[in-house]
């Protein structure tokens, strides 16, 4: 058994970040990763001189946290010009944004269950409203674009997508109708980068291939039994999306709160891919940069590198109809999209990566969402943490929930209350 400070569970953002800042407070610890591989939900590679993203990408205003951990691993931050909220929302649009921005103004990010409205926010959801408040087409334009970020519509309470979208500092701070959008700025070299860094950086105090299964707590400390073997802890920060922190069996159980709002917090999973060709012909045809259809949405990645490159994501619906088939159909499906959306020579790809995330086993998705009646019944449950076991990733932030700054605060907030906690510990 291997005996150390703090055990922590996932190599991906946040439990790197976790550690990283653990390890600033001299505390000796072991990250336990299921992968073989670190980062978790955000992944990428090199191809033809350029990075290839197909997990978390964006950073953007208001994002300090992330940008702050980049600059101290020298990596650097560019602007992207994908894409802006007025290419696609007309005047009527626009207003309807405003009046969701006021209504989602209304929720306390630190316990949204204590909205003025929030039982019948929570009773109802994302896509009832939008039909009955918005209306026709313009109600399918903003479930078409809320889906970028959030889960099908008729999935979600109202009160989750008022709390994602003030956390995220509104609709239209995301669309950029007011300045620079949400998702504005990549990392040089892609996020995964930092990651990396990360990774190499902590070294031996990785283990891979090592998924957790069980965690034993008791008045003193925490026992992490995992593929490789058991570690004990005085504390252990689990770095997983709720619902996969929700499978690990744990000794004495999670209180009941915490252990239903685990089975209520599904995660959203999408085919995200990458698309190489020798040369950008979408622009010569058609100047765009994003482009979007009812099966994917789809971006220009930028001029960096030899290959010109298209990234996207397939809808909800569409991962869902080409998850079960074999790799090369998939890919088929995929260019066939591209094709309807952007002509002919799409079909033509130097080179093509795709994950669908619903079926990782590690991930199951992308982002994590309540539905309806979740928030106000078992809300509270999701950030405390139990005892000696810390919560960390970017379905627990307060602000920018979902996003890759929301994991990197949330990771530091864990390491600072383990070394206050250790500090107050040692000094006693």
């Amino acid at each position: 058994m291997t005996v150390c400070d703090t055990v922590i569970v996932g190599a991906g953002l946040a439990g790197l970040v976790a550690a990283r800042r653990l390890m600033e407070g001299r505390q000796s610890l072991v990250v336990l990763e299921a992968r073989e591989r670190t980062g978790g939900r955000v992944f990428g590679m090199e191809r033809g001189g350029r990075a290839i993203q197909l997990g978390g990408r964006w950073t953007g205003p208001g994002q300090d946290r992330i940008k702050a951990l980049a600059r101290e691993l020298g990596i650097g931050v560019r602007v992207s010009t994908t894409f802006r909220g007025e290419d696609v929302l007309d005047d009527g649009l626009q207003v309807a944004v405003r009046r969701i921005d006021g209504l989602a103004d209304g929720v306390p990010l630190e316990a949204p269950w204590r909205a003025a409205e929030a039982a019948s926010w929570d009773r109802e959801t994302l896509a009832t409203w939008l039909d009955r408040e918005v209306g026709g087409s313009a109600a399918r334009t903003l479930a078409g674009l809320l889906i970028g970020f959030l889960p099908d519509p008729a999935e979600c309470s109202l009160l989750h997508a008022f709390t994602y979208l003030k956390s995220n500092g509104g609709l239209a701070s995301i669309m950029g109708l007011d300045g620079p959008a949400h998702d504005s700025e990549l990392f040089a070299g892609g996020a995964h980068a930092l990651t990396d860094r990360l990774g190499r950086d902590l070294g031996e105090h990785v283990r891979l291939n090592s998924p957790v299964h069980r965690l034993c707590q008791d008045a003193s400390g925490v026992t992490a039994q995992s593929a490789s073997g058991e570690v004990r802890a005085r504390h252990a920060v689990v770095a997983l999306p709720p619902v996969l922190a929700g499978r690990l069996a744990y000794d004495p159980p999670m209180p009941a709160q915490r252990d239903y709002l685990t089975q209520r917090m599904p995660i959203r999973g999408k085919v995200a891919f990458a698309a190489l060709y020798a040369r950008p012909f979408w622009r010569e045809a058609r100047g765009t940069r994003a482009a979007s259809s009812e099966n994917v949405v789809a971006w220009d990645e930028g001029d960096e590198g030899d290959l010109a490159c298209i990234g996207g994501l397939s809808s909800i619906v569409r991962s869902r109809e080409i998850a079960a088939l074999p790799a090369a159909e998939r890919r088929a499906a995929v260019l066939a999209d591209l094709a309807a959306l952007l002509g002919p020579l799409a079909r033509e790809v130097v080179c093509f990566h795709a994950i669908d995330w619903a079926a990782e086993p590690w991930s199951r998705g992308c982002n994590s969402f309540l539905a309806t009646g979740c928030w106000t019944a078992y809300g509270p449950a999701l950030r405390p943490a139990i005892g000696r076991i810390h919560w960390a990733g970017a379905e627990y932030a307060e602000r920018f929930i979902g996003q890759m700054e929301g994991a990197v605060s949330t990771a530091e907030g864990a390491a600072k209350r383990i070394l206050d906690e250790s500090g107050a510990t040692a000094e006693g």
